[in-house]
């Protein structure tokens, strides 16, 4: 395959543009929100958590389980937001040799501030694309992440 080919199929392709723009939404993102919340030790491995925790807390055992990854690793990932306060731990009434972590609510750095961060950075495509094509735009992700679960 000639370079000019692949660079017309990776230009010409949603998908290739779709993981671009996320992966670079992220890394902006993410960067910003560890300036904004005062986090400077936060890594992107902390957040792969938080697509698995439900609000009404799950053990560890069954995070490393939904995540694919070994326990010990989950454990020092949870460690560090625990002490960090994004999570909190409590005792699970299903089983005395566990307990639950579940995001703290009530802290400025908990997941719901987490998540009005995140849309505050909506501005940034608005800075891109004007209100019609921000909506479009949304919609149109809405499909393509309801087709996909």
């Amino acid at each position: 395959m000639k370079i000019e080919e692949f660079e017309e199929l990776k230009e010409s392709s949603i998908g290739h543009s779709l993981i671009k723009a996320a992966r670079l939404f992220n890394e902006y993102a993410f960067e910003n929100a560890k300036e904004h919340f005062g986090m400077k030790n936060l890594r992107p491995s902390h957040l792969q958590l938080f697509a698995h925790i439900p609000f009404d807390g799950i053990t560890v055992n069954d995070l490393a389980n939904a995540m694919n990854i070994s326990k010990q690793a989950v454990s020092v990932l949870v460690n560090e937001l625990l002490v960090s306060k994004v999570l909190m731990k409590k005792n699970n009434l299903n089983d005395k040799r566990s307990f639950l972590v579940y995001f703290n609510t009530k802290s400025n750095i908990g997941i719901i501030e987490g998540m009005k961060y995140l849309k505050s950075l909506d501005k940034e495509i608005y800075s891109v694309l004007n209100k019609k094509e921000a909506q479009t735009l949304h919609s149109s992700l809405l499909k393509v992440i309801k087709s996909f679960t």
